[in-house]
């Protein structure tokens, strides 16, 4: 399967997300995107790790719990 690059941009953005957690921060974060995006934590390390690509539901979720805009969701 062949990545487009705009998949790969997206799955950057959260692993760079992820990964810019304070410490402190990581356990409490993982926990509720797994809990409100309703995933396993499989899935999560899937995410961080570029092996699949987060659904555009889950996107406005993640971008709710960081404080930011961690996917760019134009059009909505």
């Amino acid at each position: 399967m062949e990545k487009t690059k705009e998949t790969t941009v997206q799955i950057n953005e959260f692993k760079e997300f992820v990964e810019l957690l304070p410490v402190r921060d990581y356990n409490m974060t993982r926990r509720r995107i797994i809990n409100e995006c309703k995933i396993t934590d499989q899935i999560f390390r899937n995410w961080k790790n570029g092996l699949s690509a987060v659904p555009e539901l889950a996107k406005p979720i993640i971008n709710e719990i960081a404080g930011y805009e961690v996917f760019n969701l134009e059009g909505e």
